[in-house]
């Protein structure tokens, strides 16, 4: 027993990371090859129509950066989603003059900065263009992607995807910045926020955490805190609160700038997903549109897996939700009547599980001519015992 357990883990393993390629590209905006890194879920080869949203992950140079983030992903993933995840390698070289603060930084304003990072700094818009004019174009034509891009990025990673959201905001839809170096250059991205405007944007979601990076400890965290303080303030203000959905993270009580991320990688993700596939509002309004761009199919049995996501994680008024919707697509099907009736009951609503149970049982009464004769006693047999229990 102990060896077939072992042969299943050894077995998975080796299926994982066959998942896994590394690229080049050859890049016009940098007249040289610049490496990626692919990972696609399990799901991507089981149902070869699915499309899936991206993630990119940047310092994945660092491999160890790229894994956290896939692999976490992969332990989040639900059964109706997954993610593709791209790691972007920024190697280091004296000629040509590479390095990964020369691609996540924007140019600085301050002296300081100038003498603190030398020729290694300010080719953050460089790097845009290389990500928006060669790697988003290569991704989504080689793989089945979704029109939604996460952008994960640690330290300066993190102060880089800022940037995009600041300056190109329909980069990404969604960031996750472990740590980002708000410090930067005195304090750079503090103006860049006061001057922000949302009004033309899609709406964002934005994950910031931090670590023990206080400037009292070290002067290496010069600006860190006081920045991300002011700048979280900014999100927080009526001016952006319709458009930017931020969750905020603090573990500067038992991590530092180096071990918070693959504790920050997880909560982020999970915050991610939580805010798209397990909230009622945000669920409807994205495979609706998903669906009218024919990127989607909406079925019963997806839809009603939509609720079951929900349910799982015991959001139940999200889950009735979405079942409603789904019902409203599907009125015929009877079991997404019964998948009400349980999520009232888990509630201790029992009346309206009973009513919900008795309208599958009349819908599927009503399709008894489409069904096999032992399928339909079974089921029939099933919902009579479901309404048998919460009537008691």
């Amino acid at each position: 027993m102990k060896y077939s357990v072992l042969a299943c883990v050894f077995f998975s393993f080796l299926t994982f990371a066959q998942k896994i390629k590394t690229k080049g590209i050859n890049s016009t905006v940098f007249g040289m090859e610049r490496a990626i890194w692919v990972y696609t879920p399990e799901l991507y080869d089981y149902e070869p129509d699915k499309r899936f949203e991206v993630i990119y992950v940047f310092d994945a140079q660092a491999r160890e950066m790229f894994d956290v983030v896939h692999s976490t992903a992969q332990f989040l993933d639900g059964q109706e989603f997954g993610f593709i995840v791209v790691g972007i390698e920024s190697p280091f070289s004296e000629e040509p003059l590479q390095h990964r603060n020369l691609d996540l930084l924007p140019e600085p304003t301050t002296q300081e900065a100038i003498e603190k990072y030398g020729a290694y700094i300010g080719g953050a818009d460089k790097f845009m263009e290389f990500l928006d004019r060669e790697v988003f174009p290569h991704i989504e034509s080689t793989y089945r992607t979704l029109p939604k891009r996460i952008g994960f990025g640690h330290s300066n990673g993190g102060t880089f995807i800022n940037y995009c959201l600041l300056e190109k905001p329909d980069m990404f839809d969604a960031l996750i910045a472990v740590s980002p170096n708000f410090g930067f250059d005195g304090g750079q991205f503090v103006e860049r926020f006061k001057k922000f405007d949302t009004d033309d944007i899609g709406k964002k979601f934005v994950y910031l955490s931090n670590a023990d990076e206080q400037y009292k400890n070290s002067p290496q965290w010069k600006d860190y805190e006081e920045s991300r303080v002011q700048i979280i303030k900014i999100l927080k203000s009526n001016k952006h609160k319709t458009k930017i959905h931020l969750e905020i993270k603090d573990f500067s009580a038992s991590e530092n700038h180096e071990t918070t991320i693959p504790i920050s990688a997880f909560y982020g993700l999970k915050s991610y997903i939580d805010y798209q596939f397990r909230t009622a509002e945000n669920i409807i309004s994205y495979y609706d549109g998903l669906a009218e761009k024919d990127l989607v199919e909406l079925t019963a049995k997806n839809t009603n897996n939509y609720a079951y996501e929900c349910a799982w994680h015991n959001r139940y008024v999200d889950a009735l939700t979405v079942i409603d919707w789904a019902i409203e697509k599907f009125p015929e099907d009877n079991n997404l009547y019964d998948s009400k009736g349980e999520f009232f009951e888990k509630i201790g609503n029992f009346k309206n599980a009973k009513t919900s149970y008795e309208n599958a049982l009349k819908t599927l009464i009503k399709k008894k001519h489409q069904l096999k004769s032992e399928n339909f006693i079974a089921t029939k047999d099933y919902y009579t015992k479901n309404i048998a229990r919460v009537s008691n």
